[in-house]
Protein backbone atom coordinates (compact mmCIF):
# COMPACT_ATOMS: atom_id res chain seq x y z
CA UNK A 1 0.00 0.00 0.00
CA UNK A 2 2.61 2.38 1.03
CA UNK A 3 5.19 1.40 -2.32
CA UNK A 4 1.84 2.09 -4.41
CA UNK A 5 1.42 5.76 -2.58
CA UNK A 6 4.98 6.67 -3.52
CA UNK A 7 4.38 4.88 -7.02
CA UNK A 8 1.67 7.97 -7.74
CA UNK A 9 3.02 10.69 -6.29
CA UNK A 10 6.49 9.95 -8.21
CA UNK A 11 4.16 9.40 -11.28
CA UNK A 12 2.47 12.69 -10.54
CA UNK A 13 5.44 14.33 -9.90
CA UNK A 14 7.30 13.68 -13.21
CA UNK A 15 4.74 14.40 -15.08
CA UNK A 16 4.01 17.63 -13.64
CA UNK A 17 4.57 20.94 -15.69
CA UNK A 18 7.77 22.25 -13.87
CA UNK A 19 6.34 25.61 -14.73
CA UNK A 20 3.29 25.27 -12.60
CA UNK A 21 5.25 23.39 -9.86
CA UNK A 22 7.33 26.88 -9.64
CA UNK A 23 4.64 28.87 -9.47
CA UNK A 24 2.90 27.37 -6.59
CA UNK A 25 6.28 28.13 -5.08
CA UNK A 26 5.99 31.89 -6.27
CA UNK A 27 2.22 32.89 -5.38
CA UNK A 28 3.65 31.68 -1.96
CA UNK A 29 6.15 34.19 -2.21
CA UNK A 30 4.05 37.19 -3.59
CA UNK A 31 0.84 36.44 -1.19
CA UNK A 32 3.63 36.61 2.10
CA UNK A 33 5.53 39.71 0.95
CA UNK A 34 1.78 41.23 0.42
CA UNK A 35 0.69 40.23 3.57
CA UNK A 36 3.04 41.54 5.23
CA UNK A 37 3.53 44.95 3.66
CA UNK A 38 -0.43 45.44 4.22
CA UNK A 39 0.70 44.63 7.87
CA UNK A 40 2.90 47.41 7.55
CA UNK A 41 0.36 49.79 6.26
CA UNK A 42 -2.25 48.64 8.92
CA UNK A 43 0.21 49.37 11.48
CA UNK A 44 1.23 52.42 9.90
CA UNK A 45 -2.36 53.50 10.23
CA UNK A 46 -2.47 52.89 14.30
CA UNK A 47 1.04 54.48 14.30
CA UNK A 48 2.91 57.04 13.31
CA UNK A 49 5.62 54.71 12.05
CA UNK A 50 4.23 50.89 10.77
CA UNK A 51 6.22 47.87 10.90
CA UNK A 52 6.28 44.63 9.12
CA UNK A 53 5.51 42.22 11.85
CA UNK A 54 4.78 42.31 15.61
CA UNK A 55 8.30 42.63 18.25
CA UNK A 56 8.28 40.96 21.77
CA UNK A 57 9.16 42.96 24.43
CA UNK A 58 13.27 42.68 24.10
CA UNK A 59 13.26 43.88 20.65
CA UNK A 60 10.43 46.81 21.20
CA UNK A 61 11.17 47.45 25.05
CA UNK A 62 8.04 48.11 27.65
CA UNK A 63 6.83 45.81 30.48
CA UNK A 64 5.36 42.21 30.37
CA UNK A 65 3.59 40.94 33.33
CA UNK A 66 3.08 36.63 32.78
CA UNK A 67 0.98 35.39 35.60
CA UNK A 68 -0.55 31.74 36.44
CA UNK A 69 -4.88 31.76 36.15
CA UNK A 70 -6.92 28.71 37.36
CA UNK A 71 -8.19 26.47 34.37
CA UNK A 72 -11.79 27.74 34.83
CA UNK A 73 -11.28 31.09 35.02
CA UNK A 74 -13.00 32.69 31.82
CA UNK A 75 -10.91 35.27 30.03
CA UNK A 76 -11.76 37.43 27.42
CA UNK A 77 -8.41 39.34 26.12
CA UNK A 78 -9.96 42.08 24.25
CA UNK A 79 -12.11 43.38 27.43
CA UNK A 80 -9.36 43.59 29.14
CA UNK A 81 -7.38 45.51 26.56
CA UNK A 82 -9.91 47.40 26.05
CA UNK A 83 -9.83 48.02 30.21
CA UNK A 84 -6.21 48.89 29.90
CA UNK A 85 -6.89 51.37 27.54
CA UNK A 86 -10.17 53.03 29.61
CA UNK A 87 -7.22 53.93 32.09
CA UNK A 88 -4.74 55.13 29.85
CA UNK A 89 -2.74 52.37 29.21
CA UNK A 90 -2.11 50.87 26.02
CA UNK A 91 -1.43 46.99 26.30
CA UNK A 92 -1.60 43.32 24.44
CA UNK A 93 -2.73 40.72 26.31
CA UNK A 94 -2.26 36.97 25.83
CA UNK A 95 -3.23 33.41 26.86
CA UNK A 96 -0.35 30.77 26.72
CA UNK A 97 -1.75 27.18 27.67
CA UNK A 98 0.57 24.20 27.98
CA UNK A 99 -0.14 20.95 29.77
CA UNK A 100 0.65 22.24 33.22
CA UNK A 101 -0.14 25.90 33.12
CA UNK A 102 -2.53 28.37 31.83
CA UNK A 103 -1.09 31.40 31.45
CA UNK A 104 -1.77 35.65 31.56
CA UNK A 105 0.82 37.96 29.29
CA UNK A 106 0.14 41.49 29.33
CA UNK A 107 2.53 43.74 27.79
CA UNK A 108 2.46 47.17 28.33
CA UNK A 109 4.74 50.06 27.39
CA UNK A 110 7.34 51.72 29.90
CA UNK A 111 5.44 54.00 31.32
CA UNK A 112 2.88 51.49 33.37
CA UNK A 113 4.44 50.28 36.45
CA UNK A 114 3.85 46.81 37.95
CA UNK A 115 1.43 48.51 40.67
CA UNK A 116 -0.40 49.97 37.77
CA UNK A 117 -0.86 46.66 35.49
CA UNK A 118 -1.81 44.27 39.31
CA UNK A 119 -4.40 46.87 40.04
CA UNK A 120 -6.01 47.53 36.63
CA UNK A 121 -6.20 43.33 36.77
CA UNK A 122 -7.61 43.04 40.17
CA UNK A 123 -10.49 46.18 38.90
CA UNK A 124 -11.11 43.86 36.12
CA UNK A 125 -11.77 40.76 38.35
CA UNK A 126 -8.09 38.66 38.00
CA UNK A 127 -6.24 38.19 41.52
CA UNK A 128 -2.94 37.95 40.79
CA UNK A 129 -0.53 35.97 43.09
CA UNK A 130 2.19 33.85 41.25
CA UNK A 131 3.62 36.14 38.68
CA UNK A 132 6.67 37.28 37.15
CA UNK A 133 7.36 41.01 35.57
CA UNK A 134 10.16 41.82 33.19
CA UNK A 135 11.06 45.15 31.97
CA UNK A 136 13.49 46.02 28.83
CA UNK A 137 14.28 49.68 28.09
CA UNK A 138 13.34 50.91 24.57
CA UNK A 139 17.35 51.77 24.07
CA UNK A 140 18.26 48.47 24.92
CA UNK A 141 15.57 46.53 22.95
CA UNK A 142 16.93 48.92 19.95
CA UNK A 143 20.09 47.51 20.62
CA UNK A 144 18.91 43.99 20.38
CA UNK A 145 16.87 44.64 17.13
CA UNK A 146 20.11 46.60 15.82
CA UNK A 147 22.38 43.34 16.41
CA UNK A 148 20.10 40.59 15.39
CA UNK A 149 19.26 42.42 11.95
CA UNK A 150 23.11 42.27 11.67
CA UNK A 151 23.43 38.80 12.91
CA UNK A 152 20.80 37.60 9.83
CA UNK A 153 22.15 39.50 7.20
CA UNK A 154 25.58 38.73 8.51
CA UNK A 155 24.47 34.79 8.43
CA UNK A 156 22.90 35.04 4.76
CA UNK A 157 25.69 35.76 2.97
CA UNK A 158 27.99 33.60 4.67
CA UNK A 159 25.62 31.36 3.60
CA UNK A 160 25.54 32.44 -0.23
CA UNK A 161 29.54 32.69 -0.18
CA UNK A 162 29.44 29.21 0.81
CA UNK A 163 26.86 28.05 -1.63
CA UNK A 164 28.45 29.45 -4.52
CA UNK A 165 31.72 27.91 -2.72
CA UNK A 166 30.54 24.40 -3.15
CA UNK A 167 28.83 24.67 -6.25
CA UNK A 168 30.45 27.30 -8.56
CA UNK A 169 27.18 27.47 -10.49
CA UNK A 170 25.04 30.70 -10.90
CA UNK A 171 22.08 28.81 -11.42
CA UNK A 172 22.43 26.84 -7.60
CA UNK A 173 22.96 29.81 -6.28
CA UNK A 174 20.07 31.64 -7.13
CA UNK A 175 17.66 28.41 -6.73
CA UNK A 176 18.90 27.65 -3.20
CA UNK A 177 19.07 32.24 -2.11
CA UNK A 178 15.27 31.84 -3.67
CA UNK A 179 14.09 28.82 -1.48
CA UNK A 180 15.64 30.51 1.72
CA UNK A 181 13.84 33.79 0.63
CA UNK A 182 10.85 32.40 0.70
CA UNK A 183 11.00 30.42 4.11
CA UNK A 184 12.35 33.32 5.19
CA UNK A 185 9.62 35.76 4.43
CA UNK A 186 6.50 33.50 4.21
CA UNK A 187 7.73 32.05 7.92
CA UNK A 188 7.29 35.80 9.03
CA UNK A 189 3.54 36.39 7.47
CA UNK A 190 2.33 33.27 9.35
CA UNK A 191 4.18 34.25 12.68
CA UNK A 192 1.41 37.57 12.30
CA UNK A 193 -1.04 34.87 11.56
CA UNK A 194 -0.69 33.08 14.68
CA UNK A 195 0.42 35.99 16.65
CA UNK A 196 3.70 35.01 17.14
CA UNK A 197 6.29 38.26 17.88
CA UNK A 198 9.38 38.19 16.68
CA UNK A 199 11.51 38.03 20.16
CA UNK A 200 15.52 37.07 20.31
CA UNK A 201 13.99 33.10 21.01
CA UNK A 202 11.97 33.22 17.92
CA UNK A 203 14.49 35.25 16.15
CA UNK A 204 17.37 32.51 16.90
CA UNK A 205 14.84 30.28 15.58
CA UNK A 206 14.54 32.25 12.03
CA UNK A 207 18.24 31.45 11.87
CA UNK A 208 18.19 28.29 12.29
CA UNK A 209 15.29 27.89 9.40
CA UNK A 210 18.63 29.16 7.41
CA UNK A 211 20.37 26.19 7.84
CA UNK A 212 17.52 24.00 7.77
CA UNK A 213 16.52 25.52 4.16
CA UNK A 214 19.74 25.27 3.17
CA UNK A 215 20.65 21.54 4.11
CA UNK A 216 17.24 20.39 2.18
CA UNK A 217 18.71 22.71 -0.82
CA UNK A 218 21.87 20.98 -0.73
CA UNK A 219 20.88 17.52 -0.40
CA UNK A 220 18.16 18.16 -3.20
CA UNK A 221 20.94 19.93 -5.69
CA UNK A 222 23.85 17.32 -4.88
CA UNK A 223 22.35 14.58 -5.89
CA UNK A 224 20.39 16.02 -8.58
CA UNK A 225 23.84 17.70 -10.30
CA UNK A 226 26.79 15.93 -8.94
CA UNK A 227 25.22 12.10 -9.23
CA UNK A 228 25.03 10.45 -12.63
CA UNK A 229 22.91 7.17 -11.65
CA UNK A 230 19.49 7.05 -12.36
CA UNK A 231 17.43 9.67 -14.77
CA UNK A 232 17.07 13.34 -13.36
CA UNK A 233 13.58 12.24 -11.86
CA UNK A 234 14.38 9.70 -10.23
CA UNK A 235 17.40 11.80 -8.50
CA UNK A 236 15.05 14.04 -7.38
CA UNK A 237 12.43 11.89 -6.51
CA UNK A 238 14.74 9.94 -3.83
CA UNK A 239 16.35 13.22 -2.67
CA UNK A 240 12.45 13.95 -1.89
CA UNK A 241 11.95 10.92 0.22
CA UNK A 242 15.17 11.84 2.00
CA UNK A 243 13.59 15.15 3.12
CA UNK A 244 10.35 13.72 3.70
CA UNK A 245 11.76 11.34 6.08
CA UNK A 246 13.77 14.39 7.82
CA UNK A 247 10.98 17.06 8.26
CA UNK A 248 8.71 14.06 9.87
CA UNK A 249 11.70 13.36 12.43
CA UNK A 250 12.00 16.86 13.28
CA UNK A 251 8.82 17.80 13.34
CA UNK A 252 7.94 15.19 16.09
CA UNK A 253 10.47 16.47 17.87
CA UNK A 254 9.46 19.57 18.07
CA UNK A 255 5.51 19.55 18.42
CA UNK A 256 6.09 16.96 21.14
CA UNK A 257 8.66 20.15 22.75
CA UNK A 258 5.78 22.55 21.85
CA UNK A 259 3.73 20.65 23.60
CA UNK A 260 5.56 19.54 26.49
CA UNK A 261 7.61 22.49 27.86
CA UNK A 262 6.25 25.50 29.65
CA UNK A 263 9.18 28.01 28.77
CA UNK A 264 7.44 30.59 26.64
CA UNK A 265 11.10 30.97 24.80
CA UNK A 266 11.18 27.02 23.94
CA UNK A 267 7.32 27.40 22.32
CA UNK A 268 8.48 30.17 20.20
CA UNK A 269 11.34 28.51 18.80
CA UNK A 270 9.33 25.62 18.07
CA UNK A 271 7.06 27.16 16.89
CA UNK A 272 8.79 29.08 14.35
CA UNK A 273 10.82 26.12 13.14
CA UNK A 274 7.39 23.97 13.04
CA UNK A 275 6.05 26.65 10.43
CA UNK A 276 9.17 26.47 8.63
CA UNK A 277 9.03 22.87 8.28
CA UNK A 278 6.31 22.99 6.17
CA UNK A 279 6.52 25.98 4.18
CA UNK A 280 10.30 24.75 3.56
CA UNK A 281 8.89 21.61 1.71
CA UNK A 282 7.07 24.06 -0.56
CA UNK A 283 10.16 26.27 -1.44
CA UNK A 284 12.55 23.31 -1.71
CA UNK A 285 10.49 20.61 -4.09
CA UNK A 286 8.28 23.16 -5.94
CA UNK A 287 10.40 26.36 -6.43
CA UNK A 288 14.16 24.69 -6.10
CA UNK A 289 13.43 21.69 -7.89
CA UNK A 290 11.93 22.93 -10.62
CA UNK A 291 14.49 25.48 -11.26
CA UNK A 292 17.45 22.69 -10.85
CA UNK A 293 15.46 20.00 -13.42
CA UNK A 294 15.14 22.78 -15.73
CA UNK A 295 19.07 23.58 -15.81
CA UNK A 296 20.01 19.87 -15.90
CA UNK A 297 17.20 18.51 -18.42
CA UNK A 298 17.92 22.29 -20.58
Amino acid sequence: MLEDTIKGLQDWYDGADKRMLFAVSLVLLIASSSFLYFNMQRERGNKEAGEWFLKGLTLRGGNQLTADIPEDLEINVRDIERHFRNAGVDSQVRVSISPTARRLEVRTDVDATEDEILNLLDEYGIEVEDYTFNHVSPRLAEGFWEQSRLALIVAFIFMGVVVFFVFRDAVPFIAIIYAVSVDMIAVLALMQVFEIPMTLASFAGLLLVIGYSVDSDVVLVTRVMKRRKGTVSERTFSAMKTNIAMMITTLSALVVLYIVTTAQALREVASVLIIALMIDFISTWFGNASIIRWWVER
